[in-house]
C-alpha cells in the first residue's frame, strides 16, 4: 500500500517540501522510528481523541506519552481516546496503526505539542507500515500554523514531577 493518498495531496496542495523514507514493517511509532533508524525524538505519532463535540488528534514525539488531563485543561473538554479499530472509517486510506500525524488532512483539528517545536527534522506515518514522511520542522510548523498548540505529553524517558511514585516504578520496570 503506498502512503495516503488524501495526505499526499494535501502535502501537494500546501507545497509541503517533504521526502518518503521505506523502512522495513513496523506497528507502533517508536518500533517504527528503531525500524528507519531515526532518532525516536524526530517520530511523531497521532493519538486520535474525541467528545460529543467531535474528534481532535494529538501529535507528540512517538517516546513521549499523551498527558490527557492537561490536554483536557487546556482545550476545556473531556475528551478521550478513540479505539484503533474505530479509525477505518476515519482513515479510510491508511493501514490500522498508520495514522499520518497531520489531522487536518482529514478534516480533524490539531494540537501539537510543544516538545516538536526541539527537532530539526519531523518523521510522520505515511499511511502504512512500510513508509515515512520526512519534513524538516519548518515544513511541519506551516501545516500547522492554524492548529493548536500546547504541552500536552511527557517524555517517558524522564520522570517529571507531574508523575506519581506508581508511575515512575511502572515505567522503568
Amino acid at each position: 500500500m503506498p502512503i495516503s493518498i488524501q495526505l499526499k495531496t494535501f502535502l501537494t496542495e500546501n507545497g509541503t517540501s517533504y521526502d518518503i523514507v521505506s523502512h522495513p514493517y513496523a506497528e507502533r511509532a517508536a518500533n517504527t522510528a528503531r525500524s528507519a533508524c531515526i532518532p525516536d525524538r524526530t517520530m511523531v505519532k497521532a493519538v486520535v481523541l474525541k467528545d460529543q463535540n467531535g474528534y481532535i488528534m494529538a501529535v507528540i514525539p512517538s517516546r513521549n506519552r499523551l498527558m490527557l488531563g492537561w490536554v483536557n485543561m487546556r482545550l476545556n473538554r473531556h475528551l478521550k481516546l478513540v479505539q484503533e479499530i474505530n479509525l477505518q472509517t476515519i482513515f479510510p486510506d491508511c493501514q490500522l496503526g498508520a495514522i499520518p500525524a497531520i489531522g487536518i488532512a482529514y478534516g480533524i483539528k490539531t494540537v501539537c505539542d510543544d516538545a516538536l517545536n526541539t527537532v530539526a527534522d519531523i518523521y510522520i506515518e505515511g499511511g502504512n507500515h512500510r513508509e515515512l514522511i520526512h519534513m524538516h520542522r519548518n515544513e511541519f510548523q506551516k501545516l500547522m500554523y492554524n492548529q493548536l498548540h500546547a504541552a500536552i505529553s511527557c517524555d517517558t524517558h524522564t520522570p517529571t514531577s507531574y508523575d506519581t511514585a506508581e508511575e515512575r516504578v511502572y515505567r522503568i520496570s
